[in-house]
């Protein structure tokens, strides 16, 4: 996947830093930098918002909506993200173990140096993808709609890939010992010469010495 200006999250470069209360209209926030907050769970479309130091508290924000949304240092963990729909999103340094993606929309979005472990994005859409310098240990990638994503130097031990097609899936500069996947749905992914032979045992084959 190929960067592109156009992908990535669209902000005004003066940001108003105002309190999410103050922020809030209607189920509609934007246009705004939210800063060192907890925020309670509630169903919200979020347009061009900053959010610095936040933590979004467990609870329901499915089929909330991200556009033009950046995440830096947040908690997002075991948040209810599912059917949720991110566009031109970032997340930056942020936590997001045991979150839940199922069925959510993740469109031009960027994940970088962020902590995914147990992470959940069964069956959901996931084009124009990258997960960079980030930790998906366990994540759950049950048949997902996998698009031109990008895993860069990640942790993805005992990541479930099952039923999800790999084809065109960049594992090689990432580490892992262990991954769950459908070997009729290996065709077209690329992987290290160590992790060939991983995927080679998953094939059943048996490599003489």
């Amino acid at each position: 996947m190929k960067k592109n200006k156009k992908n990535e999250p669209m902000l005004p470069q003066e940001l108003e830093t105002i309190s999410f209360i103050e922020a809030l209209d209607d189920g509609y926030v934007h246009d705004c930098r939210i800063v060192s907050e907890e925020v309670e769970a509630e169903k919200i479309h979020f347009d061009r918002v900053l959010f610095e130091n936040v933590r979004f508290l467990d609870g329901e924000w499915e089929r909330s909506e991200f556009a033009d949304v950046v995440f830096v240092n947040c908690d997002l963990s075991n948040a209810d993200m599912s059917r949720a729909v991110f566009h031109r999103v970032k997340f930056e340094n942020c936590r997001l173990l045991g979150t839940d993606f199922t069925e959510a929309s993740i469109r031009f979005t960027h994940f970088q140096e962020c902590r995914l472990d147990y992470a959940v994005f069964g069956f959901s859409h996931i084009n124009d993808v990258s997960f960079e310098r980030s930790v998906l240990r366990q994540a759950d990638f049950y048949e997902v709609d996998l698009k031109n994503t990008q895993f860069l130097d990640c942790e993805l031990d005992e990541s479930n890939f099952t039923g999800t097609s790999l084809k065109g899936i960049d594992f090689s500069t990432s580490r892992f010992e262990e991954l769950q996947l459908s070997s009729e749905l290996l065709s077209g992914c690329k992987v290290s010469m160590d992790q060939a032979l991983l995927f080679a045992q998953k094939l059943g084959l048996i490599i003489a010495e």
